[in-house]
């Protein structure tokens, strides 16, 4: 009888002890708006075609942000984006307006997770990828340089563009 019960605690504790292992694994990828801390501010880059982002800081559960995109010294694109910490997720959600407030996307927002957070560097992504928006990276490239990489899908096709901005605050 004593074999028996040795062997049901030590698979008790081998069920303990991958479960904490689980837990510890899921901690470590817990993400939150304080990864996103090094986007506040005023960011401004470009020459022919002008884009600036502004990010406030993290408060209530979300950050904000809104984008401007000029050329030629016409309005191209306004942005405004909010991301929030939510149960088991950061979320980004965005919509494209018009200089009238009319949106380029027809029903919701694009919809991006927080996928990837190292230091001074955030990937999010579309699970499952949005016919529009794949994945968006910002990451410093310097003290005050911001680079932003955004993969988009059209007609099933990759693309995409880079903005690199300079803190402009």
């Amino acid at each position: 009888m004593k074999i028996h019960n040795s062997r049901l605690i030590s698979a008790l504790f081998a069920i303990a002890f991958g479960a904490m292992q689980t837990v510890s694994a899921a901690a470590e990828t817990v993400r939150s708006l304080d990864d996103l801390a090094f986007l506040e501010g005023h960011w401004r880059g470009g020459e022919d075609f002008v884009f600036e982002e502004t990010w406030n800081g993290a408060e209530g559960g979300v950050m904000t942000g809104m984008a401007r995109g000029v050329s030629s010294g016409e309005l191209k694109v306004l942005e405004y984006i909010v991301v929030s910490a939510e149960e088991d997720a950061v979320v980004m959600r965005f919509k494209h307006f018009r200089r009238d407030f009319s949106t380029w996307e027809d029903g919701g927002p694009i919809i991006l997770m927080l996928t990837d957070a190292k230091e001074n560097d955030v990937t999010f992504s579309a699970d499952p990828p949005s016919e529009t928006v794949k994945s968006i990276r910002y990451f410093k490239t310097g003290e005050n340089t911001l680079q932003a990489d955004i993969v988009l899908v059209e007609d099933g096709e990759e693309g995409g563009f880079t903005l690199v901005f300079d803190r402009a605050d």
